[in-house]
Order: C-alpha cells, then sequence, then structure tokens
C-alpha cells in the first residue's frame, strides 16, 4: 500500500470508530438512564418496605396484645403482618433482580464497545486465524 491508500484506509477506519464508539455511547447513555430509574425505584421499594416493616411489626405487637381478648382481632393484625412481610420479600426480590438486569445491560455494551476498538485495531481474527479485512 502506498501513502495514498494507507491515509485513505485510515480515514476510512476513522470515520467508522467514531460512529460506532457514538453509537455505542448512545446505547451505554440509554442503559445508564434505565439504570438510573431503576435506582428510584428501588429507593423508593427500600422506602416502602421499611414501612411496611414498621406497620407490620406495629401490628403483631397489637395482635399479641389482643391474644387473650378477641380472637377477630388477632387473625387480622396477624394477617396485616403476613401480607407486609410478604409484600417486603417480593420488593426485595424485585429491587435485586432489577439492579443485575440493568447491570447486565450496562457490562454488555462496554464488552461490545472494547470488542468494536479491538476490531478497529485489527486485533480481531476469524476461525481460521485470518484477519478480517480491517488491517492494512
Amino acid at each position: 500500500m502506498n501513502l495514498k491508500q494507507r491515509i485513505d484506509h485510515f480515514q476510512v477506519l476513522l470515520n467508522r470508530g467514531v460512529d460506532l464508539f457514538l453509537l455505542r455511547l448512545r446505547m451505554l447513555q440509554l442503559d445508564v438512564g434505565g439504570q438510573a430509574a431503576v435506582i428510584v425505584r428501588i429507593f423508593a421499594a427500600v422506602v416502602l418496605m421499611g414501612a411496611l416493616f414498621a406497620f407490620g411489626m406495629i401490628s403483631l405487637l397489637l395482635g399479641l396484645n389482643h391474644v387473650l381478648s378477641n380472637e377477630a382481632k388477632i387473625w387480622v393484625f396477624f394477617g396485616l403482618s403476613v401480607c407486609s412481610l410478604l409484600a417486603i420479600a417480593v420488593l426485595a426480590a424485585w429491587s435485586l433482580s432489577s439492579w443485575k438486569n440493568k447491570n447486565t445491560q450496562v457490562a454488555a455494551t462496554l464488552r461490545e464497545m472494547q470488542q468494536d476498538i479491538a476490531c478497529l485495531r485489527g486485533m480481531v481474527q476469524n476461525k481460521e486465524g485470518k484477519s478480517d479485512g480491517l488491517q492494512k
């Protein structure tokens, strides 16, 4: 390759690389924006879990306070306690799965950016060990 061909090839790689990099940054922005929204939802879930825990404990104590008096009150207070604890468990599981899902998306985007950069540098080779045509 002469100097002009190398310069043209470099310009093509640079243009492809910049376009690809900008596209990956946009994808990363969407992933991070989604993760921020999940963080807000998780924070709201944690606050709700705290309130439900407090409500459940108060209900449990009131239920225990009335164990010897009216049987209907006992079942209502214990039922509320159990429902609150189940809601806490569901919200905690949802929070963890949402966080893991968004982390996976961000990590995948960053891995793809690394692969793109390696490909543009000519480091990626196909199965036969030949370069995929992006090298000089």
